[in-house]
């Protein structure tokens, strides 16, 4: 234990506290269904599902599966896994909280208002279809 004493084991103590810090990710991915969910999570259900098991990514890393689905009301969202991340089962954003910033080849880019504007990304299709409904539906002011 005399190493732990010396100045390498403090060295070594720093190493593995620096590379701890590093890798280790907080749940943030949590957080933002949390944050999602205090805003526009709903008990109510979508009358159709025009695109089942879509992957959406939320922020820079964290993503998610969804069934979803488009109407006068706005984006629905189905929380359909992994399993072992903790989501609203239903959230639903209105048109005027949704707004469109750039199609890429593989996926389209948006931001949801929260109290800090949160990007996600998804399907051509899927981006196409929100681009449209999102730019179509009247915005609302709000105060």
């Amino acid at each position: 234990m005399d190493i732990l004493a010396s100045p390498i084991g403090v060295l070594i103590i720093l190493v593995i506290v620096t590379i701890a810090a590093f890798v280790y990710e907080p749940a943030k991915y949590v957080g933002v269904w949390r944050e999602i969910a205090t805003r526009y999570e709903t008990d109510r259900r979508p009358v159709s599902v025009a695109f089942p098991g879509e992957k959406v990514s939320l922020g820079v890393f964290e993503f998610a599966h969804i069934d979803a689905g488009l109407d006068d009301e706005g984006f629905w969202m189905l929380y359909d896994g992994p399993a072992e991340k903790k989501a609203p089962d239903c959230v639903l954003v209105p048109w005027d909280c949704i707004r469109f910033k750039q199609a890429e080849e593989k996926r389209h880019n948006f931001q949801i208002r929260l109290k800090s504007p949160l990007d996600f990304y998804v399907s051509p299709e899927l981006g196409e279809a929100l681009q449209r409904r999102s730019q179509s539906m009247p915005t609302q002011q709000q105060s």
